[in-house]
């Protein structure tokens, strides 16, 4: 394919996307909305105590009781590749070592071989999405209220993306910090995902098969 045939898909393929640009760690819609990536760790929850379950679920339900604006739960899941991996514990026979660990190493690769041919291995990633949208109605929200509300979105629409970005950080960064306050509360991390961050989520969500 040669410069300008890529360049004719590429525009193609931007036309169909509803991201405008990230900027400042912060996602832009072509629709004037603005939004922002936390990324948080995890836990398994079938290994916890009883108690333990219980205090994370208040904690999880303080979490949802507290939200006074909108977020997206997302949880990405896809296929890894780890032959790799295997290779290299096949690699470590050689090292020297006690005959009892020779012998857990093969029945641990061995376990690993079975389990990647039989299974996929999946990993998970887990994000909250706080939008921040200027002039969305709220529900209930009157016809002649809802007129004025699309008014200023078309204004946003317009509005210098420079612009748009400091009055979103504005509502967003304090809905952040809320955020990050309660997953430590539930014993999780979360953190902003940045402007490299979002764009490699972006190329690995529209490139599957380069993963």
């Amino acid at each position: 394919m040669d410069k300008k045939a890529r360049a004719r898909a590429t525009a193609s393929t931007q036309e169909h996307l509803s991201v405008r640009e990230v900027m400042d760690d912060l996602i832009l819609n072509k629709n004037g909305s603005v939004a922002m990536v936390i990324q948080t760790s995890s836990i398994n929850f079938d290994l916890l105590a009883e108690y333990e379950q219980d205090n994370k679920i208040y904690a999880f339900a303080g979490l949802l009781n507290s939200l006074n604006f909108r977020i997206q739960i997302l949880i990405r899941t896809r296929r890894i590749d780890i032959t790799n991996y295997v290779d290299y514990l096949k690699s470590q026979k050689n090292k020297a070592m006690s005959e009892g660990l020779k012998r857990q190493l093969e029945i641990y690769t061995q376990f690993i071989g079975t389990l990647i041919s039989e299974n996929d291995v999946l990993d998970k990633s887990f994000f909250l999405i706080i939008p921040y949208s200027p002039g969305v109605p709220l529900p209930g929200t009157s016809i002649l209220d809802a007129k004025k509300n699309k008014e200023e979105r078309d204004k946003y629409k317009d509005m210098k993306k420079e612009q748009l970005v400091e009055k979103a950080k504005m509502y967003l960064y304090p809905k952040r910090d809320h955020l990050l306050k309660l997953l430590g509360r539930m014993g999780l991390f979360g953190h902003q995902l940045t402007n490299k961050e979002l764009i490699s989520e972006f190329y690995t969500l529209y490139n599957p098969e380069e993963e």
